[in-house]
This record gives C-alpha cells, sequence and structure tokens, in this order.
C-alpha cells in the first residue's frame, strides 16, 4: 500500500514532523517520487512501529540506529530489558514531584539533563528524573543560573558519550573473542555497569574537590591572567590601511562607516574555538570566563577589550561528508581529506525532533576547568575544515574558518565618536609579575604609536561588474527546492551558488566597500593569505547595555534600471504579496525566536525601504530591552542572542530546521562563514554581529563569491538566478581595475 507523508504519519499515529526527523537521522528510508509527490509503503510503516516500540523499551535513537541492521533481541536489547526505568510518571506528575512549572521539562528534556520514554502524549518519565530535576532545583535555589546549568550539563554529557562509546565497543570487542554465552555476558554487564559508574563518580567528585581548592586557594597551576593596557591617541587613523600595514597572521576588521565605529584586530593572545551545535553558548561561556581573568588599565573611559571573529553557518557534525575533488582551484593547499572515526554523528545528539545537539567545545590543555577553550595562538592553529561536499564540481576551501573561531587581539585599534584607541593585550604567565607585563604592553604601544601608517587616498570608482548568468545547476536546485515545497516539506528554501573571480586585490575590495557602502557592515577576518570578506547589509543583533537591536531583511529589487523609478520599484516590493509574505516570515520568526529568552520584540507593522547602490530590500528594526547583571556566565551578551536568531528564514528558509537540513543536502558546496554571524562583542558583553552577505573568500588574489535567494512557492527559477546576480555585483563592482592608492 502507498501512502503520502501525511496519510503515514496518522497510519503510525505520530506527527509528520517525526517522520521527516527519522529521514533526517538516517533512521527512516526515503521515499520515492512520483513527480512531485513523494510516496512511502507498508515498509516505512513497519519501520515506524519497529522504532517506536524499541523507543517505548527504552533505546534512544542513536542505539536504534545502531540496531538497525542487527538483531534487535539481542544483546543491547536484554541489557536495556534488565536496566529499563519504570515509566510511570507522566509530564504533569513528575512536575508535581519536582515541584517545578510543567512548561519548564520540555527545556529540560531539550538540555540532555533527562531522557523520556516514548513521545507526545505518550511521554513517561521514571523516577530517577525526579532526582535529577529535584538536585537541579537545589543548584539554582544556591544561586546557579539556570544557563550555567544547562551548559555545564551539555558539556558533561558530550564528553560522557564519547567514553559510553568507547566502553559500548569495548564490551562488543570482548564479547566477539569470547565467544560465550549472551546470558553470561548480559549478567556480567549488569554487574559492571555500578561498579563503572560508581568508579567514575569517584574520580569525579575527586577532581572537583581538588581543583576547587586549587582555584579557592589561588594556587598558580590553575593559570595565569590576561592583561590589556588602553590609551587614547592623539590623531585619527584609517582603519583600512592599518589592516593592511600589518603581517600579523591573525587580522580582523569591522567597519560600520554611517555610525563611524571601526575596529582593527592584530594578532592573537586568546583564541576560542568550540565545535558542534553548541558553539555559541560554549563562546559566550568562555567571553565571560576571560572578562573574569582579565585586568584593564587605563582611562575608565577607554573601550572595554574586544574579542573578534564569526561562527560557520552549520557545525561542521552537520555538514554531509562527501569525497571532494583532489584539487582545488585557486585553494593555497588541499584540506585533510580523512575524516576523522566516530565523527559521522555525535552520540549526544537529541533524541527527539527540533532537540539541539550537544556541543563539543575545543579543550587545551590545562584549562579543562574553564567553560570553553581558550588557548594561545603560538601553540594552536585554527583547525581545517572538514571537506565539503561537490556539486558538479564546486569546491570551498574553508580552511582556517572553523566551526567558531574567535580571538582576543594582541593590538586592537578602535576608532569611535570620541576618537581613537589603541589597546595591548599579554597574557600573564605562571608567577609572571603583572607590572612587567603592563611595561612591555605600554612600549608595544608606544611602538606602534610611533610610526602610524598612512591613510589610504580615494575613494576609488567602481566598475559594473560581469557576472555569468548561465547557471543550469541553480535552476535546477531551485525547481527541486519548488517541488519540496510543494510537497511540504517547507514553505520556503534559500538557495546560494558561487562565482569565481581571479586577480582580486582585498585591500582595494575593502576600501571601495567603505565607501559604496557605508549603511553596511564592511568586514574582513584573516588568516594568514585568507581572507573572508564582505558588506553586510543585515544586522543579525546588536546589544548595547539593556537594549536588544536586531532587524528583518528580505524582499529584492534591483534599482536604476531604465523602465521603472527607484520610487515606483520601492512601491511594487510593498504591494507584492510574494515580497511581503516572505518578509513577514522573517519578522515572524525573529519574534519567536527572542521569545525563547524570554525577550519580547517590538516593531512598527510596515517595513521600511533599504536602498543599497544597486539594490533595495524590505528591512524591519527590532528592539527588545534586556535585564543585565554585572558579569557572570549566565550575563546576557550578543552571543547568547546569536545562538536564537541563527539562521535566520532569510538565509535558511522556513520551517528553520527542515530548511536547513536541505540546505546542506542538495546545495552542493560548503557555506562555511557565509550567511553566518561574523563581528565582536566586548568583553562586557555588548556587541555586534551581522550576517555575512554580499561576501567572498580570498586566497591570494583568487576570490570565491557567494550568493543567494529565498525561494517560496510562487517563485520562478530564472527570477531567483537573476537576484543571485543583482546581489553578486555588490562584490563584482568594486573588484574592477585597480586604481593606485
Amino acid at each position: 500500500m502507498n501512502y503520502r507523508v501525511e496519510e503515514l504519519a496518522e497510519a503510525a499515529d505520530i506527527g509528520v514532523d517525526t517522520i521527516r526527523y527519522y529521514q533526517r537521522r538516517k533512521l527512516l528510508a526515503p521515499p520515492t517520487r512520483q513527480g512531485r509527490i513523494a510516496v512511502y509503503d507498508d515498509s516505512h510503516l513497519s519501520r515506524l512501529r519497529q522504532i517506536q516500540g524499541l523507543s517505548e523499551r527504552g533505546f534512544t535513537l542513536a542505539q536504534i540506529k545502531e540496531l538497525s541492521t542487527k538483531d534487535a533481541s539481542g544483546l543491547l536489547a536484554d541489557l536495556a530489558d534488565r536496566n529499563a526505568p519504570d515509566p510511570d510518571l507522566d509530564r504533569a506528575e513528575l512536575a508535581r514531584r519536582a515541584e517545578i512549572p510543567e512548561s519548564m521539562i520540555d527545556i529540560v528534556v531539550g538540555a540532555g539533563l533527562i531522557t523520556p520514554i516514548g513521545g507526545g502524549a505518550a511521554q513517561r518519565f521514571g523516577p530517577d528524573a525526579v532526582e535529577m530535576l529535584v538536585a537541579a532545583r537545589t543548584l539554582i535555589a544556591t544561586g546557579v543560573s539556570y544557563e550555567e546549568l544547562t551548559a555545564l550539563a551539555m558539556r558533561h554529557a558530550t564528553h560522557v558519550d564519547d567514553v559510553v562509546d568507547d566502553s559500548i565497543e569495548l564490551f562488543k570487542q570482548h564479547s566477539d573473542r569470547q565467544g560465550g554465552d549472551r546470558a553470561e555476558l548480559v549478567a556480567l554487564l549488569a554487574r559492571l555497569v555500578p561498579v563503572v559508574t560508581g568508579l567514575v563518580a569517584r574520580h569525579f567528585e575527586q577532581a572537583l574537590v581538588s581543583r576547587a581548592l586549587a582555584r579557592l586557594g589561588d594556587d598558580p597551576a590553575v593559570g595565569g591572567g590576561t592583561v590589556v593596557v588602553g590609551r587614547r591617541l592623539s590623531e585619527r587613523l584609517d582603519p583600512v590601511a592599518v589592516f593592511a600595514a600589518s603581517d600579523e597572521h591573525h587580522r580582523t576588521l569591522w567597519m560600520r562607516p554611517e555610525s563611524g565605529l571601526s575596529i582593527v584586530g592584530l594578532g592573537a593572545v586568546e583564541t576560542i574555538a568550540p565545535v558542534g551545535d553548541g558553539r555559541f553558548s560554549a563562546t559566550s561561556a568562555a567571553r565571560a570566563a576571560l572578562a573574569a581573568r582579565t585586568q584593564r588599565i587605563g582611562p575608565t573611559n577607554a573601550p572595554a577589550p574586544v574579542i573578534l571573529g564569526g561562527f560557520s553557518f552549520s557545525c561542521k557534525d552537520q555538514t554531509p561528508r562527501r569525497p571532494a575533488p583532489a584539487e582545488s582551484p585557486g585553494s593555497a593547499e588541499s584540506p585533510a581529506a580523512a575524516e576523522s572515526p566516530g565523527a559521522a554523528e555525535s552520540p549526544a545528539a537529541a533524541e527527539s525532533p527540533g532537540a539541539a545537539e550537544s556541543p563539543a567545545a575545543v579543550e587545551p590543555p590545562g584549562s579543562a576547568d574553564l567553560p570553553s577553550a581558550a588557548e594561545s595562538p603560538a601553540a594552536v592553529e585554527p583547525p581545517a575544515a572538514v571537506e565539503p561536499p561537490s556539486r558538479e564540481g564546486v569546491f570551498v576551501d574553508w580552511t582556517g574558518f572553523p566551526d567558531a573561531y574567535w580571538v582576543l587581539p594582541e593590538l586592537t585599534v578602535v576608532d569611535r565618536a570620541d576618537g581613537t584607541w589603541l589597546l595591548g593585550a599579554a597574557t600573564a604567565g605562571d608567577g609572571q609579575d603583572e607590572a612587567a607585563a603592563t611595561a612591555a604592553l605600554d612600549e608595544r604601544l608606544d611602538i606602534f604609536a610611533a610610526d602610524l601608517p598612512t591613510p589610504l587616498t580615494g575613494p576609488f570608482e567602481a566598475e559594473p561588474g560581469e557576472i555569468e548568468t548561465d547557471d543550469g545547476s541553480y535552476l535546477n536546485l531551485v525547481e527541486e527546492a519548488l517541488s519540496a515545497i510543494a510537497d511540504n516539506e517547507f514553505r520556503k528554501v534559500v538557495l546560494a551558488r558561487v562565482h569565481e573571480r581571479d586577480d582580486v586585490d582585498p585591500i582595494d575590495v575593502l576600501h571601495r566597500l567603505r565607501h559604496r557602502y557605508r549603511n553596511c557592515a564592511i568586514f574582513s577576518v584573516a588568516v594568514g593569505d585568507r581572507q573572508f570578506l564582505g558588506a553586510s547589509p543585515e544586522q543579525l543583533v546588536a546589544l548595547d547595555g539593556p537594549e536588544v537591536r536586531t532587524e528583518a531583511v528580505a524582499g529584492t529589487a534591483e534599482i536604476g534600471t531604465a523602465n521603472m523609478a527607484d520610487e515606483d520599484l520601492a512601491a511594487e516590493m510593498m504591494a507584492s504579496p510574494k515580497t511581503r509574505a516572505e518578509h513577514q516570515f522573517v519578522v515572524d520568526d525573529i519574534i519567536g525566536r527572542l521569545e525563547v529568552l524570554g525577550l519580547a520584540g517590538s516593531y512598527r507593522p510596515d517595513p521600511e525601504v533599504m536602498r543599497l547602490a544597486r539594490i533595495q530590500h524590505l528591512r524591519t528594526p527590532i528592539t527588545a530591552q534586556v535585564q543585565r547583571r554585572a558579569g557572570g556566565v549566565s550575563d546576557m551578551d550578543v552571543m547568547r542572542v546569536a545562538s536564537v536568531l541563527h539562521p535566520t528564514p532569510a538565509v535558511a528558509g522556513t520551517p528553520t530546521e527542515e530548511a536547513v537540513d536541505w540546505i546542506l543536502e542538495r546545495e552542493g558546496f560548503d557555506r562555511g562563514w557565509y550567511a553566518a554571524p561574523v563581528g565582536w562583542c566586548d568583553l562586557d558583553g555588548n556587541g555586534e554581529l551581522c550576517v555575512a552577505l554580499r561576501s567572498g573568500l580570498v586566497t591570494g588574489s583568487a576570490a570565491v563569491l557567494f550568493s543567494g535567494a529565498g525561494v517560496v512557492a510562487e517563485s520562478v527559477s530564472g527570477d531567483e538566478l537573476a537576484e543571485t546576480g543583482v546581489k553578486l555585483r555588490a562584490l563584482l563592482d568594486v573588484m574592477g581595475a585597480r586604481n593606485a592608492c
């Protein structure tokens, strides 16, 4: 018997979203297609019932996947049956016994603190869940914030699951070698499990006590702090000239020409590079930890120390791993092709649709007691990028731009309304005199101030860039997306393509961009001879004291055409049902995401028109007020807000999770940092992140440019291709013939 997805969901008594979630987790075979219709059969229904049966017996989805090609009544099934909790508590009873609001259970389950048995209305919990929640409630009552507790639980789950995986593999090998009776092996495991867990618990307790005593006793073994010295210059500096004159391996440029703010970071004293889906919260925690151990020296009105960097669009565990071409055009070198064993799927993966994956933060030696990675750049280079998928030969090498990468620069130049400031940073090692570190920083600032770079002349004139308008692969991709939309897989998906360009001077490009796009965020993150740069029209989030600012930018029209005035084009956009609907998707989604943090976003009902050099968008500013506290891992910062906003429907689609999964499977190249958050955050948590649009990755003088367009039911493939061409011109127009400085 054949089923459409809605019919299959009804027959299995589960939701349509759950079916698609199982498909994404590779638990359920994909359907066949009859034209644009996805067709399922009885084998899919049988598989769904098998998943439900195993789930009710206490198996996680990761274990069900492990059993998918094995006898489900074997060793693991027997062990699970013997140790399965008595699932006699429903949500209401669990909440009553633990004395917490029932609405908190979904959050606690999503954080991985407790694991339910079954799903939906049939969800049940064992008595141990009450103990876990009571313990958590006790910690929160003593002042530990919920955010700190869940962040700790997620980090703990990541490492515990790694140990569990290794243990299961060890038991499997032992079983294969012995070839013994399964009943004996089950009995052995039943005896060993409490012994091993007791041993791990005692080791954890001893390590916790010893580290806590070392920290409380200010034991030098814990590590030194960071010193930042600030001073104001007597003259203004050209930020692009400062960036261009540096030969540091790590260099970052951020400019908001219209608002008069620019930041240049040179070198790296501290690096923060967590990996996985929890990279935002891990970066936030590392920022708070770095702030706590940083000594600031200088005028009280000096800028707070700043970390600069960005995130990837999706973490490497989400990116499909497909063989890449042996050589990548324009790349300095080919990244490592080997995938690390066991990395295909995190064992800490969420076991319910929509739940977040557990992060796996990079832990440098000697800093296991910190919330995230913070390591010396002299010892560790950024992790190499995972090889991306290939679609008709498209390959983008993101080596040096991992899941997340943030640096506290050795030297930071901040130009703002009250002048140009220099900030010098250094790490005071174990037993090092802080006064000596301060004196060395003062000397370095003196040397820099004595030889300031000459401002660049200009502005350079922009020239119309030529783009390739014949892209059959992209047209086919849009048609595939339209079929998926007709199949109700999602309502909108944003599809990108790449365009290669040779003979590019990135300094020329940055200088022209700041004059041509004064109302955009101009950025460049450079690692060696590679730069990710652009001029983004879209602010993801800014946090300044108690105010959160974000915006919805969606809906596009080219300006300067011969047959219609710009004002008429703007009116046409405002009156277009398709454009307004696409824009409202983004607005509604952002408001809903802010609510996750307890923030009430406000906005005007009608969007405004945002005009750029060759293009205009619909734009809706959104603001919210937030309560701040002085310090602490749980203090609201710009990273935490970004964690719920990225990726927006403007760069992914609606519903976002389904759209992202489809993009990763079908788009055919690794987006890397394209369409992801890039920007700055000071150690007080204030900062700004833009969505890295109108961007390109430059290696030497070869550039790969990125551009995308939103596909909805009413889309026409040729129109979407034309829209990507218009957006590409933002960079192509400033990559023409060079003018001398």
